[in-house]
């Protein structure tokens, strides 16, 4: 392994959206034991060293690769497009949609059933977010990295707003 691999090289896999997280959970067991820094206890200090940064980069790039924000965001770097984190889409219709959905994840703690109101909201989130992977999948393939970061900044709101909702949802157990 060369620490200048792409993740995807890290873990035989061809630089796409969508991957094999079977195979990419497999690789990453068989990865952190080649190179699990205990293994090179009695090695030498250099020997230590490159296995910890090994052992740090192949966490990095799983960590990367198994979340589909951070990959779809890799995937547009790989093909020199930044996108920080920051960054709005100018997508009216969506930002239209997102002001909606922040309402009503507002509203859902004073809802008479806010567990069944944060049910349907996460719900048509999870339905929203898989929508716009699809999304990504498709312009990325097709080569138009303006439509991927587009989509990419839709992806990290939905991400983000699935979050909260979880958070919300706990608040309310507690």
């Amino acid at each position: 392994m060369a620490l200048n691999q792409t993740y995807f090289e890290i873990f035989g896999l061809k630089p796409a959206f969508a991957i094999d997280r079977a195979a990419l959970a497999e690789r990453y067991r068989e990865l952190q034991r080649g190179f699990h820094p205990d293994k090179y206890v009695s090695k030498s200090e250099r020997e230590q060293l490159l296995a910890m940064q090994y052992a740090a980069r192949i966490n990095e790039a799983h960590t990367t690769l198994r979340d589909p924000v951070l990959r779809a965001g890799y995937l547009l770097k790989l093909a020199g497009v930044e996108v920080s984190p920051e960054q709005t889409t100018a997508d009216a219709d969506f930002l239209m949609k997102q002001m909606v959905l922040r309402e009503r994840l507002e509203e859902a703690r004073e809802a008479q059933d806010p567990a069944a109101v944060l049910d349907e909201l996460a719900d048509e989130v999870r339905h929203l977010f898989s929508g716009e992977q699809k999304h990504f999948a498709g312009v990325f393939a097709a080569g138009d990295l303006e439509a991927g970061k587009s989509s990419l900044l839709k992806l990290q709101f939905l991400s983000k707003l699935q979050r909260q909702v979880e958070e919300l949802e706990e608040d309310l157990l507690d």
